[in-house]
């Protein structure tokens, strides 16, 4: 089991296998932080494959720049290119997913459900309940 946080590269890939389940891909860039001004280490990339649910519910809510958590399994995935050299690479089979809410910016202002003030639908308060 691995975790990691990073930024999407690019909107999450959703697809449907041949037997109509649902899967998607992804990549996400890693880049340690160094404190103190040290050397800042070169950015990381790392495939990711989410499936069911998860990955229909990733698709629709992570987008390209968002910076996320994820768990999974990390494996081998080598690949031969065009010109028949195989190549190493790893990727990771995603079991959970989230968004990194540390630098979010938050609603400053919320009803009393904790709700943004700016998603109340308004249209219906002035109605008669009868």
């Amino acid at each position: 089991m691995t975790g990691l946080v990073g930024n999407l590269t690019a909107d999450v890939e959703l697809r449907v296998s041949q037997g109509g389940k649902p899967w998607a891909s992804a990549r996400m860039a890693i880049k340690p932080f160094v404190a103190g001004g040290g050397e800042q280490p070169e950015t990381e990339y790392i495939n990711l494959v989410l499936f069911g649910s998860l990955a229909e519910n990733v698709a629709d809510r992570c987008h390209k720049g968002d910076r996320i958590v994820v768990t999974g399994r990390l494996e081998d995935d080598s690949w031969t290119g065009s010109d028949g050299v195989v190549r190493p690479g790893q990727k990771v089979v995603v079991d959970g997913c989230g968004l990194d809410l540390r630098f979010r910016p938050r609603a400053t202002e919320r009803d009393h459900f904790g709700l943004p003030v700016d998603r109340i639908d308004t249209t219906d308060l002035n109605d008669e309940p009868f």
